[in-house]
This record gives structure tokens, C-alpha cells and sequence, in this order.
């Protein structure tokens, strides 16, 4: 059985949250993960299975915000890792919510083009953590978004 605190922490760094993260940032990441790798957008044979593990994550950190389980840390230490892995998440998840209508930007709504520029932009992020620095639970992450995200560019 997989320790809560490690549990926590992975859930967290699949989401791309801080320790201090609130209901509206759950549910954001948790909508920019379900358009990257739910199954009638991901082709491929794995995104069924990605999609229970992020509906199973979604569902443990809702409930740590409910206080059903151990309270989250207060602070998350400063991290490089973290502080790129989290830019390159905002900026994949601010191009899913203008794409789909959710960001609040005219215009951008629906343009296809406009999103796979913004992906590659996130792409970029996560090969400096892929390219850049020692291996870390955050590289195996940006390892797996770029997969997602070269799966919308083609």
C-alpha cells in the first residue's frame, strides 16, 4: 500500500499544484489534464488508463480540501523544478481553457493553430526540465506531458 504522504505528493505533481492549492486550481488542472489525455481526444491505447489515475487523484485531493484526509502542507519549499514544471503546466492549461472557451479571451476560441503554438510553447518548458536538469520526479512527469501534448501536434 502506497503511503499517504507519497500519494499526496504524487497526486500534487500530476496536477502541477502547490501544497497550498485551493478548490479552483484543483478543479483547473484537473480540466487541462482531462482535455490532454481523455479517451475521445488521446488515441493511443494508455488514455483510459491515464484517465482513471487523474480521476482518481482529482478525487483524493478533493477530499483533502474537504478534510476527509491529512491536511496538506502550508508551504511548499522553494523548488527550480517545481517553479518550471508549474510554468510550463500554467501555460499548457492557459492554452486548453482559451482553446475550449473557458479562459475568457475573444477570439481565441476553437483555433486550433493558436493552440498547438501554445502547446509547443509548454512543450519547450517541459524539455528545459527533460533536457536540463538531473533526473527528478518532476522530469518523469514533463517526460509524460510532452508525450500528450506531441499528440495534439500532430
Amino acid at each position: 500500500m502506497i503511503d499517504p504522504d507519497d500519494r499526496r505528493r504524487r497526486y500534487l505533481l500530476l496536477f502541477g499544484l502547490a501544497g497550498t492549492f485551493g478548490p479552483d486550481e484543483l478543479q483547473a488542472a484537473y480540466r487541462t489534464l482531462a482535455k490532454l489525455n481523455h479517451p475521445d481526444v488521446a488515441t493511443d491505447t494508455g488514455a483510459g488508463m491515464r484517465m482513471v489515475i487523474i480521476n482518481e487523484g482529482y478525487r483524493f485531493l478533493r477530499e483533502i480540501l474537504e478534510g476527509a484526509q491529512a491536511p496538506v502542507p502550508a508551504e511548499t519549499p522553494e523548488d527550480p523544478y517545481y517553479d518550471r514544471y508549474r510554468r510550463a503546466f500554467k501555460i499548457m492549461s492557459a492554452a486548453f481553457d482559451d482553446y475550449f472557451g473557458e479562459g475568457g479571451r475573444k477570439g481565441l476560441v476553437g483555433e486550433l493553430e493558436t493552440l498547438r503554438g501554445r502547446l509547443r510553447e509548454a512543450k519547450a518548458q517541459f524539455a528545459v526540465l527533460v533536457d536540463d536538469m538531473e533526473y527528478n520526479p518532476y522530469v518523469d512527469d514533463a517526460i509524460d506531458r510532452i508525450a500528450s501534448i506531441n499528440k495534439w501536434l500532430q
